[in-house]
Order: structure tokens, then C-alpha cells, then sequence
């Protein structure tokens, strides 16, 4: 027997209360139109070329139930895709956040109230330095405010 030992793929299931208002806003967030629509409630992005990861906009009837956690999406450029976000997306960000050495990210919310971000590796993943404390500990990171 061959037993599957780790998981081939991975979607992310997002709900939204106007499908339509989400492919516009989705499209801003990926650059691009949903890569599938199988559904007329239900779309579809790739978010790495061939990878299977999936990003779902799925329309709800009646209060939409933001997801629980935050998922941020890896950028070139955190500063750049912020001010990109405010203008096209509309959205308000947080201050852009450093943990030096490492990452810097900023928050927002879609208009249903799921939480997102963009984040920056400062260096390639694998050979940031080890800062130790904890993620909870705000004297480690740097908070740009202006």
C-alpha cells in the first residue's frame, strides 16, 4: 500500500457578500482576473504557477463570517504594494511593521471584513537572523508611522 504521507495541494476558501464586488476586488489583490469560475458564486485563483494553491470566493447569502485568522501574500515590494492597495483596492493599511533583519508587513481588511497583508523578506527565507523572544514582544519590531 502507498499511503499518501503529505497533503498535494491547498485551497483557501474566502466568503464575500457580492460576488461581483469581490471579483473586483480579488482581481486587484492578484493582478488578474479568477483563473476558473465554475460556479456563478464560486471563483477561482492560482495563486503560484503551477502550484496547487487556490485562492476561493465564494458569495454568501445573508452575514458574511470573515475568516478567523490573516493570511498575507508575499511581495517584492511592501511599501509599493501598499500604496498600490490604498489607491486601487481602497482599503486603509496599517503602519508597515518590521521585525529587522527578517520581514516587514502591513495589514488590511477586504470589504467583508477578512483579514489580509503583504509581507516583505528583508532577506531570503532560511538565513534570517534568529531575533528570539516572542512574537507578542513589540520592543523587537519597528513601526513606521508616517
Amino acid at each position: 500500500m502507498n499511503a499518501q504521507r503529505a497533503p498535494l495541494g491547498m485551497t483557501l476558501q474566502v466568503p464575500v457578500g457580492n460576488v461581483e464586488a469581490g471579483k473586483r476586488f480579488y482581481t486587484g489583490v492578484f493582478g488578474r482576473g479568477p483563473d476558473f469560475a465554475p460556479h456563478d458564486d464560486f471563483l477561482e485563483w492560482q495563486v503560484l504557477d503551477g502550484v496547487e494553491l487556490w485562492w476561493q470566493v465564494v458569495g454568501v447569502a445573508g452575514e458574511v463570517e470573515p475568516l478567523p485568522t490573516r493570511v498575507r501574500f508575499l511581495v517584492e515590494d511592501v511599501e509599493a504594494a501598499a500604496r498600490r492597495a490604498q489607491s486601487e483596492l481602497g482599503v486603509a493599511l496599517s503602519p508597515i511593521t518590521t521585525l529587522p533583519g527578517v520581514v516587514a508587513y502591513t495589514n488590511f481588511d477586504d470589504p467583508w471584513g477578512n483579514r489580509l497583508g503583504y509581507y516583505q523578506d528583508i532577506v531570503p527565507s532560511g538565513v534570517q537572523p534568529e531575533p528570539g523572544g516572542s512574537v507578542h514582544d513589540e520592543r523587537i519590531f519597528r513601526v513606521d508611522r508616517s
